[in-house]
């Protein structure tokens, strides 16, 4: 089912209001990182860096949620098992953190499928690089079904870590922890829509030090037709709108959870059809950069587009536009599964995307599958140069993933396979790693 042929860079050279792809001679070996793997979008981070190492964070086929290490420099590669219960869905995959007291924290939860959450601590050995030892498994009670987890740590508060799911209403909710993942406090609804089936989609990225930043729509796409999205940052004990300006206090957020529309309007869903959110980095000024889809077919989920917005600091606005072709929906009846597309946060004006069209034109490719492209903007995405990575006429590459601090020249890690639906999936984990 898979292929591990090198594969050549060769494409026509289009233009057009949006983008350009252009020739090019380049050879790219696709490497198996893990043989077994698959994850969603909604849990972060699910793959960083440890010197040398790789840990990559999935779900496999057993429904076990694990770490696999991959060694950069031998290829070496070892596998942890984390969850001590087995359920098959891409949900589950743990969210991955390396804290500042050098451990890694791995945190994880069943898709609505219980009142708990999990997580458990990985100590490094020292000169082995592949070596951790995982602490026995915690088991924390809540309120409602939890989904999801993102893990930040930020060291103005003296290395407070966040964790931010979906659990109290199936709203995004928040826990904090000041023992490095050891206790938690109880659980905070963050942002409220709607009733408790509602749902706010949310991505999260935090730069480490005093800042955490939120994309969000008011629903799930399939709920709700003009699905806006939206940003919001937290910082110095306030939740605060893109120009900086108080929404309120993170402890009154208690007692008044914020509504979508408090935050900054990034993308209004009326206009080029509903959104969902995919990725959130930082520049090198520390203002946000977002990438998002749209449905431009709304509720059919046949004609996906894939968006890109930079936060004007100067200006304070946002400036978003369509960015490149994403193609058709992964499967019924989760219409507005795109093939996934991630910025690279080494370099913004870098992003990778998997779609089963051609990105400029959205004419369907000649191999009936889901390839990974690169696509590169020199003003602020305005325009962009798109260059193919795969070929593949057996299998599907999905939902790229480019891990911080990767210190390579080009870094971006997939599934790979048949992947049927969020419970039904053969995939393997491959990359393409070159300094």
């Amino acid at each position: 089912m898979f292929s591990n042929k090198l594969m050549t860079i060769a494409g026509l050279s289009l233009c057009c209001l949006l983008c350009s792809c252009s020739m090019a001679e380049k050879t790219y070996a696709v490497k198996q990182l893990a043989p077994d793997g698959v994850w969603t979008w909604f849990n972060d981070e699910r793959i960083i860096v440890d010197g040398d190492v790789l840990l990559i964070g999935s779900i496999d086929s057993r429904g076990v949620s694990r770490v696999d290490c991959y060694d950069l420099k031998t290829g070496g590669r070892k596998a942890y098992p984390l969850s001590s219960w087995q359920s098959a869905d891409d949900h589950n995959n743990p969210a991955l953190l390396k804290m500042s007291n050098g451990n890694i924290l791995a945190c994880y939860a069943q898709h609505t499928r219980e009142k708990k959450w999990y997580c458990r601590i990985g100590q490094p050995d020292p000169g082995q690089p592949l070596s951790y030892n995982w602490f026995d498994e915690q088991t924390m009670d809540l309120p409602a079904d939890a989904t999801y987890n993102n893990l930040f740590e930020l060291s103005d508060e003296n290395g407070r870590i966040y964790n931010f799911m979906r659990c109290i209403g199936w709203n995004p909710t928040v826990l904090i922890s000041d023992t490095f993942g050891k206790t938690w406090n109880p659980p905070v609804e963050l942002i409220r829509s709607g009733d408790n089936r509602t749902r706010p989609y949310v991505k999260y990225s935090g730069n480490g030090k005093d800042r955490i930043d939120l994309i969000y729509t008011d629903a799930h796409p399939r709920q709700a037709p003009t699905n806006n999205v939206y940003h919001l940052y937290y910082q110095k004990g306030n939740l605060r709108r893109s120009d900086g300006s108080v929404i309120r206090s993170l402890e009154d957020v208690q007692d008044k959870p914020v509504q979508p529309k408090e935050g900054t309007m990034i993308y209004t869903g009326s206009e080029d059809g509903r959104g969902w959110v995919w990725d959130l980095e930082y520049d090198k000024h520390d203002d946000p950069v977002v990438a998002f889809i749209n449905s431009a077919d709304h509720e059919v989920g046949n004609d996906l587009r894939y968006r890109y917005g930079r936060w004007d600091a100067d200006k304070k606005q946002w400036h978003q536009q369509q960015i490149a072709f994403a193609g058709t929906n992964i499967y019924v009846p989760e219409n507005h599964y795109a093939g996934g597309i991630a910025i690279d946060p080494e370099d913004v004006n870098i992003v990778y995307i998997s779609c089963d069209v051609d990105p400029v034109s959205g004419e369907a490719n000649d191999t009936g599958h889901y390839q990974i492209y690169q696509g590169r903007t020199k003003n602020r995405g305005k325009t962009w140069e798109w260059k193919q990575l795969t070929f593949d006429t057996d299998t599907d590459n999905l939902r790229p993933v480019v891990p911080r601090h990767h210190d390579r020249k080009i870094c971006v890690i997939w599934f790979q396979g048949e992947y049927k639906t969020y419970t039904d999936y053969k995939t393997r984990i491959v990359g393409i790693i070159e300094r």
